[in-house]
């Protein structure tokens, strides 16, 4: 069923919805849907709209038929090093399909990439629409906040609940206890260097390793994701 993010505050079946160009756009010359198609409309926030497409003249609404309210299971934050330009939206794109809720980028000190101004604006705005397609193809209703923070202690403040940063030397953890929310830091390509990791530590972080193996940075974050989504959360 195709998939369409319009930000709304709540929704009942008795109210229309009223498209946003570009989704009309895409459901009439891209994906060619016809009058009376099944549709699902989501808001980013966790509510889903399922119903059917109606055209006119110049606007398309969904009739909605259902409205579905998905919980937020175990929180995942990320705060990831900035890499380069493809990796970074490989990362973003598949910290979404793992529902990441809170994805925040900063420049590290062996960090080969950096972002002032104007740039790191339109990259952020790139980012998030890498993360409306991939929620609207993934089924997942809930859109990641993604912001870009100058240095690490900025994106240490989204840090929550249970936190490790990965790290090829660090110690296992034992998973006994059940969090509501976990936070892992990833480092760029070299590495988080040793002074990062320590101030990392000081915050609260446990250092990580997973596995025998050393991950490249685009794979830490999936791999953690998918490491916490097992243990605790909707993997289970």
């Amino acid at each position: 069923m195709p998939r369409f993010y319009y930000f709304f505050d709540s929704a009942d079946v008795n109210a229309p919805l009223v498209l946003p160009p570009e989704a009309v756009h895409h459901a009439m010359r891209v994906l060619r849907m016809r009058q009376g198609d099944a549709v699902e409309v989501f808001n980013g926030k966790g509510c889903a709209v399922k119903g059917t497409i109606r055209f006119a003249t110049d606007f398309a609404e969904v009739i909605p038929q259902e409205v579905i309210m998905q919980p937020r299971g175990l929180k995942l934050v990320l705060l990831q090093a900035l890499v380069a330009n493809e990796k970074m939206d490989w990362i973003i794109e598949k910290a979404c399909e793992l529902g990441y809720a809170e994805i925040a980028v900063f420049p590290a000190e062996r960090g080969e990439v950096r972002l002032t101004g104007e740039k790191a604006l339109k990259r952020v705005e790139r980012w998030n629409k890498i993360a409306v397609s991939a929620c609207q193809q993934c089924g997942e209703n809930y859109l990641p906040n993604i912001r870009f923070c100058t240095n690490l202690k900025d994106a240490v403040s989204s840090a929550e609940g249970l936190k490790f940063v990965l790290s090829p030397i660090g110690k296992t953890y034992d998973s006994s206890k059940v969090p509501n929310v976990v936070t892992f830091a990833v480092g760029p390509e070299g590495g988080l260097s040793p002074k990062e990791i320590d101030a990392l530590i000081d915050c609260g972080f446990y250092s990580r390793k997973l596995g025998n193996r050393i991950l490249r940075t685009e794979t830490a974050a999936i791999a953690a994701a998918s490491f916490a989504q097992t243990l605790w959360g909707d993997f289970r």
